[in-house]
């Protein structure tokens, strides 16, 4: 809104901010932000524009995010089905999963989709060598076999 487009390049500018990461649908306000820096004699930061990350199948948008949470349809905004850095952490993302992830992707001018299993991936990377395995099985649920002609001693 127009705070936000006023604000932006003063707090920037006044807070020692070196270069303003800006998604690209911010584009068309450039002008208008260095415009407002320009007028006041302020210094200009560099804007650095990147595209979003879309992953396939997934609601990012905080708008309709908010919904589901003021609906109470999840339990808040780290509920583990929300694509949230807090959701995905408590899905069993490590953080580190997250890092590789973010400095994979680079950054590109246009819009990247992408699917889940490409982080996920990484996180099983991650966790495989140190996530303890174990099998469960239920008494009632078990079934009998019988093997014939293996020796019943191991040697």
């Amino acid at each position: 809104g127009p705070t936000y487009d006023f604000a932006c390049p003063i707090v920037d500018s006044v807070e020692g901010v070196t270069h303003a990461l800006r998604t690209t649908e911010y584009n068309d306000r450039d002008p208008q932000y260095y415009w407002f820096i320009d007028q006041l004699g302020l210094r200009r930061p560099l804007i650095w524009s990147y595209s979003r990350l879309n992953l396939t199948h997934t609601v990012l948008s905080k708008r309709k995010l908010a919904w589901f949470v003021d609906e109470g349809l999840v339990s808040g905004w780290d509920d583990p089905r929300f694509p949230t850095v807090r959701g995905v952490l408590r899905r069993g993302m490590t953080v580190e999963a997250l890092r590789q992830f973010i400095i994979l992707q680079g950054s590109a001018k246009s819009v990247v989709q992408m699917g889940w299993d490409k982080i996920w991936t990484i996180n099983k990377k991650i966790i495989d060598p140190i996530a303890p395995r174990y099998t469960g099985l239920a008494k009632s649920t078990l079934v009998p076999v019988t093997v014939s002609g293996v020796q019943t001693s191991v040697q």
